[in-house]
């Protein structure tokens, strides 16, 4: 190992080495600014919430001018962090989504923080983001951990905020609590996997997987307890049950920031893990081996998506609260998603540049951001004009704020996936990439096709609220910025409809994970 030499020897590392984490070292200084912004102003939640903004602007802006390519032949940090495409693609998403976020509540909930709670939320934001990038850019066990845990202490806090709402105090107390188990669990299939392979490098480990005789049970646990941390940030079922409470009980703009940026992060890292374990077994189950290590791992993850995609959809059918309806939306979004990663055996070839279910995630998820930026943010403006989160806030909306209404329902058709807006593209895209693969896969095709149809009801009953239900409430104008946020998501829905793709190569293009292609070890025996 190249280290090996440098023990002893300190190591100051340079902008070659740095520069590929340029977007996670701008959110630690930005973090330092926010923190001092209040010593130089009195009231510091406006000026707190321009220096996180202007942080997270230039976080991309410089991330963007580095480059994908940046950690190609950086080796300093590969043992602990990888810098390849797919992680730059997803942080470059990652950071517009939370610039959205921050002139989301300047249009929501700024004029309604008490003054001198916004050093303490735009640092938890900020921390939060950091732990986010960093999870698509974990490649040791250790610096898993690390990142999930920098993600999930802030959330904890954001979702608990409204020190004052009770609803929010009792959702934050039930995502610690599911969050300290889930994390427990993981952390004990981390250790399993140490003690088992006598590494904490994940590449290493999936290339030491296959080629180990003895302790397969153990594995399964392992890998187990890892897929129970990692879905927990997903909120897919069974380790769903927290998501509704915390959605419905934290402010508008911490539930659209879980929304998107939790469960990205922590499919990026499943995808991870799973291509990691697949490279590593050569890809076997493509072709009938049901019992190898990844097809297996594709079956669970199949079946999870199945089993998230219905609870979420078919729990939305009773809800009235628009933000519950939402958060079991995204349920049901992330099954989707993990239906896609069940294609993990299959792997890339000359004609397809990136693993298929790479790809196929990261367009959903490009598509999924505004999706779920434009509808809470209308969601944030009604409560703001209105007082109410339930569906009763949208009756009569075409004539109160016809814009509003309109940009609304192409979020819920799009969440649907019709045509022309750029959720269609992302979920016909999964279809076919199912359909292509054949096998049991067609099975989650049947399941992806019956819950679009079941979705349609929740969705219309919004659409139905706004145009064909009337109110005697008052017309009204939203804040100006916060249309514009919805105004400009509606619109990128149909750019990204009609310009798929470009997309899609952009997509296939960055969708390269950074795989082990070291000869395996002959096999050893572990130590019983």
């Amino acid at each position: 190992m190249h280290m090996l030499s440098a023990i002893g020897v300190p190591f100051i590392p340079g902008w070659t080495e740095l520069r590929p984490f340029i977007a996670e070292l701008t959110l630690i200084c930005t973090t330092v600014a926010v923190l001092l912004t209040p010593f130089f102003v009195k009231k510091s939640n406006t000026p707190c919430a321009l220096v996180a903004l202007a942080g997270l602007a230039i976080a991309l802006l410089s991330l963007l001018l580095v480059g994908p390519n940046a950690g190609e032949n950086v080796e300093r940090f590969a043992p602990m962090l990888v810098a390849d495409p797919i992680s730059f693609l997803w942080k470059v998403l990652l950071l517009v989504f939370v610039i959205g976020v921050v002139l989301m509540w300047f249009a929501t909930s700024a004029s309604d923080m008490h003054e001198g709670d916004g050093p303490e939320f735009f640092v938890l934001l900020l921390g939060a983001t950091t732990g986010m990038a960093f999870m698509s850019s974990a490649n040791n066990l250790l610096m898993l951990l690390l990142s999930v845990e920098l993600a999930s202490f802030p959330s904890y806090v954001l979702a608990g905020f409204r020190k004052t709402n009770k609803i929010g105090a009792e959702a934050s107390l039930k995502y610690v609590l599911f969050g300290a188990a889930t994390s427990a669990v993981m952390t004990y299939g981390m250790s399993l996997l140490y003690g088992l392979y006598g590494t904490l490098n994940l590449s290493e480990l999936c290339r030491l997987m296959p080629a180990t005789t003895g302790g397969t049970s153990l594995m399964v646990v392992a890998i187990f307890g890892l897929i129970v941390g990692i879905g927990f940030k997903i909120a897919a079922v069974p380790f769903h049950f927290w998501c509704p409470d915390v959605f419905e009980g934290a402010a508008i703009e911490v539930t659209t920031f879980l929304s998107v940026a939790s469960k990205g992060a922590a499919l990026v890292l499943l995808l991870r893990i799973s291509m990691n374990i697949a490279e590593a077994y050569g890809y076997a189950g493509h072709h009938g081996d049901l019992l190898s290590a990844p097809a297996v791992l594709a079956i669970v993850l199949g079946a999870m998506g199945t089993l998230s995609a219905t609870v979420g959809n078919t729990a939305a059918f009773v809800q009235t609260n628009i933000k519950r309806l939402l958060a079991y939306s995204s349920i049901a979004h992330a099954g989707y998603m993990l239906c896609a990663m069940s294609l993990l055996v299959k792997a890339s070839s000359g004609a397809d540049p990136s693993p298929i279910a790479a790809r196929t995630i990261l367009f959903y998820l490009a598509v999924y951001l505004f999706m779920n930026l434009g509808a809470f943010t209308v969601a944030g403006l009604v409560f703001k004009q209105t007082g109410v989160e339930t569906l009763e806030g949208y009756t009569g909306l075409s004539r109160r704020n016809p814009l509003l209404a309109a940009c609304m329902a192409a979020f819920m058709f799009s969440f649907v996936g019709l045509p022309p807006l750029a959720g269609f593209t992302a979920k016909f895209n999964i279809l076919v990439a199912l359909l292509q693969t054949g096998g049991w896969w067609w099975i989650l095709v049947v399941v992806i096709a019956v819950n679009t149809v079941l979705s349609l009801y929740f969705y219309m009953r919004v659409v139905r609220a706004m145009y064909l239900t009337s109110s005697d409430e008052p017309a009204f104008i939203g804040n100006p910025l916060g249309v514009a946020v919805t105004l400009m998501c509606a619109l990128m829905l149909v750019v990204m409809f009609i310009g798929s793709n470009p997309l899609s190569k952009l997509t296939e293009n960055y969708g390269h994970l950074q795989l082990s292609t070291a000869p395996r070890p002959a096999n050893v025996a572990i130590a019983k």
